[in-house]
């Protein structure tokens, strides 16, 4: 074992750790700043930060029972995080990359490095004003990476070398290289005809990936290797996905050059090499075995990793989006119905489990259950598994065709009710449209039940006011609402927790595309003094609706470690409301 990170590792177990009510271990606020700021996470240091913790927790020598429940506690926190910076980290560094890129194509990275302040409201290059709203929005992604520091208006570099060392490094994307190559490698995988100047890039970016060597840091802000690194992997792991190999990447499964029967083994040995840098695989003999830091990452990456990428058409555009703004940009889901299904999965159990304990405690009966932002149904395929479609009509509603057809391909496959009906073009910000098509159907909505994973952030340019709105024709309609909405963190919180979530990159490209993120419940303004948007709750409750609260839930809190003035944000909570009238005759109010 590493004798720094061995002695980085006892000095976080010699602090007292707690139980939370649900039985989980969490460490002192003293141990988790040891954590985040010494001990490196990121790509093949979390396998050695692994690895050094099932040595530290298996050495029981010489220590009391409640010495060894100590460490045995502090090293599964370590491990928890280590195995959620492998998923959080590459989104985050993808994006960094991308985004220096721009920077460095207009030489802003130069005048960062050199110590200049950067005014959104003011800069310019070669004389014409950038646009601000973009660049302010660039500039505070990287503050909550730890690159810029805010300064009166502006933006300076953060004092850290590493910060000073990145903007130094940056440089545009190689000529024809995109912001994603997410597309050519599922294309090799699938073993279809590349190009030649794109296997020619493809295997560039696997020849030497760069790696950082020293493991020694007093701050967590990556490398300038660390995100080349994540720029690299993130599409190789997509591309994994979107050819449905990654389910069966499980710790110590087998990969070599020519297992996926693509015209270019010399490829396929760069997506491997890059697999390898990253830590996700290892070398043995001519195979590669996957980890158990690749593992987790090929299980829980793909959702986060696609979600974040499908905003790609922006990232391709960051000169011009500095230039002109953002709004000749739009996302198309389809290559991303798959990740948002993954990601979704969790919060749509959750919301479904809630719903059958609500029926069962109130007697509550409905017949008509609808999935809006409906992608490939998910939150239907779990309720029709549950319910079947003998007494239960199905509507899925979308605003992207893409998403219908996904829906209706598994539909055909058997995965969804023969009989659910789809909404096309129903943007979930116009009640009316989806009002109007269960009307042409014949179905009365009150008492309906509606079920949306992460869709209402992507009602565009919205205020307390059009948001509230919005959810009151809902409640018009009579809809119990189930809704799960990623928490909107602020810039201090995504600071303090590094990597232990990807709101960051969330947070930056929902920023740049006009959506808009909000807490999960109402909220004093922050410690820094910045002032959050009117949560989900308020909107909701201002809108007609009544909280069910016993069946409201929330996933993890972003500090693990209990803070001293109660304030730890979850990373998404799961949202159950009641139309008022509903509420009074179940005898609710």
């Amino acid at each position: 074992m590493n004798s720094d990170l061995s002695a980085t590792l006892h000095a976080i177990a010699a602090h007292p750790t707690g139980t939370t009510s649900a039985g989980y271990p969490y460490l002192s606020k003293a141990s988790w700043q040891i954590l985040r700021n010494q001990v490196p996470l990121l790509f093949t240091f979390g396998g050695a930060a692994l690895e050094a913790c099932a040595q530290l927790e298996a050495d029981k020598e010489g220590r009391s029972e409640e010495e060894q429940k100590r460490y045995a506690d502090a090293m599964q926190v370590v491990r928890q995080v280590t195995f959620t910076a492998s998923i959080t980290a590459p989104p985050d560094l993808w994006l960094l990359r991308n985004v220096l890129a721009a920077f460095a194509a207009l030489g802003l990275h130069e005048r960062l490095a050199k110590g200049d302040a950067l005014f959104p409201e003011t800069c310019t290059v070669n004389g014409a004003a950038l646009n601000a709203s973009v660049l302010r929005t660039d500039l505070e992604f990287f503050q909550a990476r730890g690159l810029v520091e805010a300064y009166d208006d502006g933006f300076r570099m953060a004092g850290h070398p590493r910060a000073r060392a990145i903007f130094e490094n940056a440089t545009p994307l190689p000529e024809g290289l995109p912001s994603s190559t997410t597309r050519w490698w599922r294309d090799l995988f699938l073993g279809g005809e590349i190009p030649k100047d794109q296997l020619r890039l493809l295997r560039m970016l696997g020849e030497n990936p760069p790696q950082r060597k020293d493991g020694s840091q007093n701050h967590w802000i990556a490398t300038w290797e660390e995100i080349e690194l994540g720029f690299r992997l993130l599409p190789v792991v997509l591309g994994l996905r979107a050819t449905g190999q990654t389910a069966s990447l499980k710790e110590g499964a087998l990969l070599r050059a020519g297992c996926w029967q693509s015209k270019s083994l010399e490829t396929e040995a760069a997506a491997l090499n890059i697999l390898a840098t990253a830590g996700w695989v290892v070398a043995q003999g001519d195979d590669f075995l996957v980890t158990q830091l690749g593992a987790r990452g090929f299980s829980r990456g793909p959702g986060p990793f696609g979600i974040i990428e499908t905003y790609q058409a922006y990232l391709d555009q960051g000169v011009q989006l500095l230039q002109k703004g953002t709004a000749d940009v739009w996302v198309e889901r389809g290559e991303n119905v798959g990740a948002s299904q993954d990601a979704n999965r969790r919060g749509f159990i959750n919301s479904n489990d809630a719903l059958d304990r609500f029926c069962e405690a109130t007697h509550f009966q409905y017949n008509v259950f609808i999935e809006h932002a409906v992608g490939r149904g998910e939150a239907t395929r779990i309720r029709f598994e549950r319910s079947g479609d003998q007494d239960m009509r199905y509507f899925g509603a979308d605003l992207e065709d893409a998403a219908i057809d996904e829906a209706q391909r598994e539909q055909e496959r058997g995965v969804l009710p023969a009989k659910m009906e789809f909404v096309r073009r129903a943007d979930i910000g116009c009640p009316e449209i989806l009002k109007q098509a269960l009307e042409a159907s014949g179905v009365n909505s009150q008492g309906a039940v509606m079920m949306v994973g992460n869709g209402f952030h992507e009602v565009r340019d919205q205020d307390f006011e059009s948001m509230t709105q919005v959810l009151r024709g809902y409640e018009e309609m009579g809809l119990v609402l189930l809704f799960t909405e990623e928490n909107a963190l602020s810039i201090e919180d995504l600071r303090n927790t590094a990597w232990n979530t990807y709101h960051s990159g969330f947070k930056y490209v929902h920023d740049l595309s006009g959506q808009v993120l909000r807490p999960g419940v109402a909220r004093s303004p922050h410690r820094s003094g910045h002032l959050m948007r009117a949560s989900w709750e308020e909107c909701a409750l201002k809108a007609g609706y009544q909280r069910a609260d016993e069946f409201c839930s929330r996933t993890r809190t972003i500090y693990p470690y209990p803070t001293q003035d109660g304030h730890n944000p979850s990373v998404s909570r799961n949202h159950f409301f009641i139309p008022s009238a509903l509420a009074s005759k179940l005898g609710l109010e």
